[in-house]
């Protein structure tokens, strides 16, 4: 390994844990900003009930977020992309357009931002996993996981199809609030179901071995 290749893979990912870490920060400002904006999330209704869900959504969501690329830093080294630069950006303005569109009357649009953050968070998990491969100092984990296939994809463009499905159909018929509430819901299922993800493959990595998995990371 040259000296710039090694001097990238050793720096990288303090400055992207860096990167992260402030934007998480601003999201959950803006997170905090958003509640006291919110006068419909203090008064007893359907708005209040989905309101509080969609906030606890977004919150384990960040929390997620920040648990899989930790996760990432700790147990892995890869080389950089430059495109790994912007991730934290890109990231950073859907959690952004996701907590701006909590709330009656954008509903759709709240739907459509969380399944573009899975996608894109799922698409960079994968990319960075796929680079770790590579790295002969992680054969410790990636010699006993096989490569993800496609298959193990499906579940991720499942979800998000059926999310932005509902979008429309909610963009159409007006916010139900029983469809509304169950969309929410179904969302923070998922998110703890990828937490739970994340912490088996932590415990693989750095506790007692575990039985082998079919992906080679966790998607996030």
């Amino acid at each position: 390994m040259n000296s710039i290749r090694q001097r990238a893979t050793e720096i990288f990912p303090s400055v992207m844990l860096t990167v992260l870490s402030m934007v998480q920060a601003l999201a959950l400002e803006l997170l905090w900003t958003r509640l006291g904006e919110s006068p419909y999330l203090w008064a007893p209704g359907w708005d209040a009930v989905i309101g509080w869900c969609q906030v606890l959504a977004v919150l384990l969501g960040l929390m997620e977020i920040w648990l899989f690329y930790i996760s990432m830093v700790v147990r892995f080294r890869w080389v950089p992309s430059i495109y790994d630069s912007v991730i934290p950006f890109g990231v950073g303005l859907i959690e952004f357009s996701a907590i701006e569109l909590i709330g009656p009357g954008t509903f759709s649009g709240w739907l459509c931002s969380v399944a573009i953050l899975l996608l894109v968070a799922v698409w960079s998990g994968q990319s960075l996993a796929r680079r770790a491969r590579l790295e002969v100092s992680n054969q410790e984990f990636f010699g006993n996981v096989q490569p993800a296939g496609r298959r193990e994809f499906w579940p991720v463009a499942i979800f998000s199809g059926v999310m932005i499905a509902l979008a429309a159909v909610i963009q159409g018929v007006g916010e139900q609030p029983v469809l509304a509430l169950c969309s929410t819901l179904l969302v923070i299922v998922v998110v703890v179901n990828q937490a739970e993800v994340t912490r088996r493959f932590w415990n693989q990595s750095i506790s007692s071995p575990v039985e082998s998995q079919p992906s080679e990371d966790p998607e996030p």
